[in-house]
């Protein structure tokens, strides 16, 4: 597909001067519980018996927390089963979302003593359907839209209908899902005068460095573009630091601006270089 040219998403200012009204994160009411249950006693609850060794328990505990909340809530009313076999995780199934799976494989692989994930699901109805639920969460896991924008699909191509509040997010969410899609995109989405949640968009939400860093490298798989980039993603209250080597400018343009527009993200420090 042809790549936009200028690549831009709509900038957000949070605010100066003035106390910041967070969303508490979804998690943060579960610490206790996380404190009070080892992590050896959450795997070989969920997973079967294997061997922990951490040397970040306290995101470790959260991701694995986190995996078994997905897995019981989402991933097996899906129809994904997990295993653990010494240090690999195996994810197998018939399923009908390959975000969940993706978003469960990230979530593996942050959890110390888990080396590999194996992905043995299968997507019989991996289409057009997964595509629109791909682009809706990219929607709304990005801080520069969170909008009502809705996805439909039919005839070979996703309507985008809606209402934002600029040119720029209609640009940006046009932009998004053609990643998606390969560029079969039809916008009906209308610009209004104000969207009615503008000042709660201004305020990124207070998500947990864990939550935040699986978004970012979730929201990277999605889009063709950037899905097998390799680089290392840590979150630390808020702020975002990206590492690697990237193919093109073009191609650090798509991950820098990925990982900016990340819902909760405070500020991104890139240090992603271009590949010789």
């Amino acid at each position: 597909m042809s790549k936009p040219s200028p690549l831009r998403y709509p900038s957000l200012e949070f605010g100066s001067g003035e106390a910041t009204a967070f969303r508490p994160s979804l998690y943060d009411n579960k610490e206790d519980f996380i404190q009070r249950i080892a992590p050896m006693g959450m795997a070989a609850i969920y997973f079967g018996g294997f061997t922990l060794r951490t040397q970040d328990a306290p995101l470790s505990r959260q991701a694995l927390y986190k995996l078994s909340f997905l897995y019981r809530h989402f991933l097996q009313p899906s129809g994904v089963k997990i295993a653990v076999q010494r240090n690999m995780a195996i994810l197998s199934g018939e399923v009908a979302n390959p975000t969940l799976v993706t978003a469960a494989d990230i979530l593996a692989r942050q959890i110390e003593g888990i080396r590999q994930v194996k992905n043995e699901t299968v997507c019989p109805n991996a289409d057009a359907s997964a595509t629109c639920s791909a682009i809706q969460f990219l929607f709304a896991t990005d801080q520069t839209l969170r909008s009502t924008v809705r996805v439909d699909a039919g005839e070979g191509k996703f309507a985008l209908k809606g209402e934002l509040g600029s040119e720029a997010q209609k640009h940006w969410a046009e932009q998004l899902a053609e990643a998606v899609s390969g560029g079969k995109v039809q916008s009906q989405i209308t610009v209004g005068v104000s969207t009615p949640h503008a000042a709660e968009m201004a305020r990124p939400p207070q998500i947990d460095d864990e939550s935040l860093q699986t978004l970012v490298l979730l929201r990277l798989k999605l889009v063709r573009e950037t899905e097998d980039v390799s680089l290392k993603v840590k979150a630390n209250r808020g702020m975002v630091s990206l590492h690697g080597k990237v193919r093109s400018e073009a191609l650090r343009q798509w991950v820098e601006n990925l990982s900016r527009s990340t819902l909760g993200l405070r500020e991104l420090r890139s240090a992603l270089s271009i590949a010789d």
